[in-house]
């Protein structure tokens, strides 16, 4: 019985890795809680609270992403910016996460972003 808590366990949390490959350089994506704000860190996706935000170092871009409330979601956007760990068409993406850019045209950018923590 203790296995099988073990293995269940195991699907309830995951922890998440901070540095990807995104289309050929560095990503590093840090989640923090803020609901009683105290920026504290998410180590697991299973503990976002509704205050959380994602942090992203890409290229020259220095984003700060607010948490969606989209029901079955695990996703950060600004509107212009989307960080996805999980959607409703493709599940959990955790390990090649999406990120996208809507452009000033309307334009969206997908970017191939893969963990690099494997």
């Amino acid at each position: 019985m203790n296995i099988f808590s073990l293995i269940i366990s195991l699907f309830l949390c995951y922890h998440p890795s901070t540095t990807f490959n995104c289309d050929g350089d560095v990503l590093n994506a840090t989640i923090r809680n803020n609901l009683n704000g105290n920026f504290e860190l998410a180590e697991d996706l299973e503990t976002i609270d509704k205050g959380a935000f994602v942090v992203i170092d890409w290229r020259n871009n220095n984003l700060m992403l607010p948490i969606s409330f989209n029901a079955g979601e695990i996703t950060f956007t600004d509107k212009e910016w989307l960080w996805s760990y999980q959607d409703k068409e493709n599940g959990l993406i955790a390990e090649t996460p999406r990120l996208a850019h809507r452009l000033r045209n309307g334009v969206v950018e997908e970017y191939f972003c893969e963990s690099t923590q494997r």
